[in-house]
């Protein structure tokens, strides 16, 4: 049982920092950002294979509001993955050039959409996990700044006109660590909005 935990937070973490890695293709170049892409997506794989249960359960009891939610940002989650990972294929230059499929500007467009998605709801998805109360007050300071600056984040990034369909292309950082930072602040945003919704609803079943 230890050694499934330790695999899973090795897991987590390790997709976390790539999803991260994966917007700053101007600095790591197309081909390392295939060739991280298929790393990632087998991370994800291998997340799935571990929570196995959770999707056979998805059939089994009744649903309330909560479950749903959950329910609904796992799935999401799942479907833009596997977008990413179709829309990548279609138009990979190196790791799957030998297919020489040269996708479209739709599939351009839909890894970006697909990949926006993806962040926002890991984002949620960490959300669902937070603890209801952090610790200390410094703590849900630091928290509520960072998420603040999620909003700015979201508006440098254009994330509506990605999560919308609208653009082709990433906005420009100066920097992989400004990009990281900018995505991380965004991917947090979504995450104290769920956890602030989730709590909603869990108070209002409680009433």
């Amino acid at each position: 049982m230890r050694m499934k935990k330790t695999a899973q937070i090795t897991v987590d973490a390790l997709m976390s920092v790539l999803l991260l890695v994966m917007f700053a293709v101007p600095w790591t170049g197309v081909l390392r950002h295939e060739r991280l892409g298929v790393i990632l997506f087998v991370l994800f794989a291998v997340h799935n294979a571990i929570h196995f249960r959770w999707y056979a359960s998805l059939f089994r009891g009744p649903y309330n509001a909560y479950r749903t939610v959950w329910a609904g940002i796992n799935i999401g989650l799942l479907a833009a993955m596997l977008a990413v990972a179709l829309s990548g294929v279609m138009i990979s230059q190196h790791v799957f050039g030998f297919l020489e499929i040269n996708g479209s500007l739709f599939w351009r467009r839909l890894h970006l959409c697909a990949s926006y998605w993806g962040l926002i709801l890991t984002g949620a998805h960490i959300g669902l996990h937070l603890p209801q109360r952090p610790q200390g007050t410094p703590v849900k300071i630091l928290c509520l700044l960072f998420g603040a600056y999620g909003l700015y984040a979201c508006a440098a990034l254009h994330i509506w006109n990605k999560l919308l369909f609208l653009e082709t292309f990433s906005a420009y950082a100066p920097s992989a660590a400004a990009s990281a930072i900018q995505h991380l602040g965004a991917a947090w945003l979504f995450a104290l909005l769920t956890r602030g919704f989730c709590l909603k609803i869990r108070q209002n079943r409680i009433r």
